[in-house]
């Protein structure tokens, strides 16, 4: 086993806790070897750490970077283990915040100086806190064993629209109309950022917009500082002056109170407003996705209906489609759209997801997160309404 220590650990033990801590890390270090986390291999990567301080999202810093774990052997993908205070946590390696809410995970996130662990959205449990300087063993489960997700949830795309010659301008804005289950043609629509330039697509939105007649804007992305910031294109610049915009900005957690709190106040305000609609975030992916895919079930969509709206998203970014990427397409469904469809649809088995009557379901949600019936049936006439 190769082990790589980031730093002089055993001198600072010997400086802040004798001798005694010092053989203390030396046995940990050696029970490793011999922990279940190790049984699949018996020449792999150790690395030795220490939580060096806690982020304000409640994940426990370690001082050693993604350098350091290419070093010892570790590599984006991998499935490790952390051992700490005796305790063991099996979890994957990425570069990014990729597992399920509650799930553990080690990150070497590219805005961070150094890696952490935490459980994905939760923060780490009462007993995983409050141990700054305390020791940690990294060490090796199954190499690569989440490789498909890392490279699922790493893909890269640009905002050189001369990078997509061979899609619409549409495409390239990730705009479209919203046609599964009974929403009525035309009716709704979704979209990358109109307003915001950042990633170089708002101008081509706001040209689809006005094609399409666009009337009234759900945006997830931005508060009214943001908006006021902004130089938007002009059509979109003309919704807002005009008060049609609803914003409801949310992060990227639909099992979270606060989204569906903020979510459901917008919803109950959207018939009020005149259609077409568009919903939209910054890329259109992760909060446009799990509305629409909300909006779609309660329309009476199918899973399947949902899941091919919902990827039509990876294709305009990624080249990405269920034909040519099937495995991948899977793992995108699986981690990213499948936990919020369960959420909404109380539903614990993700097995049973293709059997689900979303309507009902979706509708029960709502109910039962405070809209009324009235409120309801406005929202779906709104969505399905084919007489205006």
């Amino acid at each position: 086993m190769k082990t790589f220590q980031s730093n002089p650990l055993f001198s600072t033990a010997l400086l802040h806790g004798t001798w005694k801590t010092a053989t203390l890390l030396f046995l940990i270090c050696m029970s490793v070897l011999t922990t279940s986390c190790s049984d699949d291999y018996k020449d792999d990567p150790m690395l030795i750490a220490t939580i060096s301080s806690y982020n304000e999202f409640g994940a426990a810093m370690l001082d050693v970077t993604k350098t350091d774990m290419t070093r010892a052997g570790f590599t984006l993908g991998d499935i490790i283990c952390i051992t700490v205070d005796g305790k063991e946590i099996v979890m994957p390696y990425y570069d990014g915040f990729y597992t399920r809410n509650g799930e553990y995970l080690c990150v070497a996130y590219p805005t961070y100086p150094s890696i952490c662990f935490t459980a994905n959205n939760t923060g780490l449990p009462k007993e995983l806190t409050g141990l700054v300087g305390h020791a940690v063993i990294i060490s090796i489960k199954q190499k690569g064993g989440k490789l498909d997700v890392q490279k699922a949830m790493s893909m890269e795309y640009t905002n050189n629209r001369n990078d997509y010659p061979d899609i619409s301008a549409a495409q390239y804005a990730n705009a479209r109309a919203v046609s599964a289950g009974n929403v009525a043609m035309g009716r709704l629509h979704r979209s990358s950022s109109p307003f915001c330039l950042d990633i170089n697509r708002a101008h081509y939105v706001s040209e689809y917009m006005e094609h399409e007649g666009i009337k009234t804007v759900l945006n997830l992305a931005d508060t009214k500082e943001m908006m006021l910031s902004y130089d938007m294109p002009s059509y979109s610049r003309s919704l807002w002056e005009a008060n049609r915009v609803i914003l409801c900005p949310l992060k990227a957690d639909p099992t979270a109170d606060d989204y569906n709190n903020r979510l459901i106040e917008a919803l109950k305000q959207l018939p009020s407003y005149p259609a077409p609609y568009l919903v939209h975030c910054m890329e259109g992916k992760d909060r446009t996705g799990y509305v629409c895919a909300l909006l779609e079930g309660l329309c009476g969509a199918t899973y399947e209906e949902i899941v091919a709206d919902y990827l039509v998203t990876y294709y305009n970014y990624y080249r990405v489609t269920p034909t040519k990427d099937p495995s991948l397409c899977k793992t995108l469904v699986s981690l990213r759209l499948n936990p919020c469809l369960m959420h909404y649809a109380n539903v614990s088995d993700e097995a049973q997801l293709p059997n689900v009557d979303y309507s009902k379901a979706f509708a029960n949600y709502l109910l039962s997160h405070g809209m009324t019936q009235q409120q309801l049936d406005a929202l779906i006439q709104a969505l399905t309404n084919t007489t205006e």
